[in-house]
């Protein structure tokens, strides 16, 4: 029960992270069919890299208060999806390399595996998550 309850809370916060992914793609489309921002917003770019980050963690954020209205589990779950993100950025800084290009693909799943790492660290927290389907059937 305790595993399932958990699946379903990854499955939760894994929608709202695709929804702020979705809701990027759009605003990135706005933004660069504008002349100004056009140069400076696309793949490779610190900005680009920087929006993507918080429409990936903004929606997480905000669904994890939503189901527990305590603002440090909510940091400390942005803390552990970042923290990846974060050590892939220093690594590709030390070996002076043009990482942010792959760092746009692999993002994602480094958010991803840093949220389901803290979910198992935390597993008193999400445990006691009622899904938000009244039944689920497995």
């Amino acid at each position: 029960m305790e595993m399932r309850r958990l699946l379903l809370s990854f499955l939760e916060l894994q929608i709202a992270m695709a929804l702020g992914a979705l809701v990027c793609f759009f605003v990135g489309r706005v933004v660069r069919a504008s002349p100004t921002y056009a140069t400076d917003y696309h793949p490779g770019t610190v900005l680009f890299f920087l929006g993507d980050v918080f429409f990936l963690t903004a929606p997480v954020v905000a669904w994890m208060l939503f189901r527990n209205p305590r603002w440090r589990d909510s940091l400390e779950l942005a803390v552990a999806m970042l923290a990846p993100v974060a050590a892939m950025v220093v690594l590709g800084e030390l070996m002076r390399s043009a990482y942010l290009l792959w760092l746009v693909t692999a993002m994602y799943p480094a958010m991803s595996f840093g949220m389901l790492a803290y979910m198992f660290y935390r597993r008193d927290l999400f445990s006691r998550w009622r899904p938000v389907v009244s039944k689920v059937d497995w």
